[in-house]
């Protein structure tokens, strides 16, 4: 299958990179050019206003479809926050290095998690042999004022 351009994708394309068609007149002296108002435009002008708006319309679309894969990118990114665990089999340092990488998605994509919140996080899913330390952690720290490390 081959991908052809037509000529009305390079009208919409043009109106994308240069802006929308303004229907314009010239009047005085000396001359000046002045956009027509709506009940002086031509059959030729109605039909390049129409390519305007199909030509917004893409980029609305676009804009659309992108924000809605970011949300669904944010969507799934959560449940794996939400549903993160240390491993049974995998050491502390993995169980740092993974969590630090879903944070990093989310911020990336512009979700951020507080600290105390993802400080939370990770003092509940520590194995249970470290649950008096997480307790200690806890009571004698301020969440917000502690690094991941």
């Amino acid at each position: 299958m081959h991908d052809f351009i037509t000529v009305e994708d390079s009208e919409l394309w043009d109106i994308i990179c240069d802006g929308p068609f303004i229907p314009t007149k010239t009047i005085g002296d000396p001359v000046m050019t002045v956009p027509k108002i709506r009940k002086e435009y031509n059959d030729n002008d109605r039909k390049a206003i129409e390519k305007n708006l199909q030509a917004k319309k893409i980029l609305v679309c676009a804009h659309e479809r992108t924000t809605q894969v970011k949300q669904s990118k944010i969507d799934m990114i959560t449940t794996e926050y939400e549903l993160f665990k240390m491993k049974d089999d995998k050491s502390i340092q993995d169980m740092h290095t993974r969590f630090t990488s879903i944070i990093n998605k989310l911020h990336s994509l512009g979700e951020i998690i507080p600290r105390r919140k993802f400080f939370k996080k990770i003092l509940s899913v520590l194995p249970g042999s470290g649950e008096s330390k997480v307790n200690a952690i806890t009571e004698a720290k301020d969440l917000q004022e502690l690094t991941i490390d």
